[in-house]
């Protein structure tokens, strides 16, 4: 599905999903691939995203 995860200092911040998923928004990054993203959600479902899906808290 991927081809090459890329090194990012956003890999490990919490995140907020704009339009939540089962009800969960709140999340962590766990990969990054460009212009999506993988986000671990607080119950445990990854998923990945576009980019500007995504609201990163530094």
């Amino acid at each position: 599905m991927y081809e090459t995860e890329e090194t990012s200092d956003i890999i490990g911040a919490y995140c907020t999903l704009i339009e939540d998923y089962q009800g969960i928004c709140d999340g962590q990054i766990v990969g990054d691939y460009g212009t999506e993203v993988v986000v671990r959600l607080s119950n445990g479902i990854e998923m990945a995203t576009h980019r500007d899906e995504v609201i990163v808290f530094d």
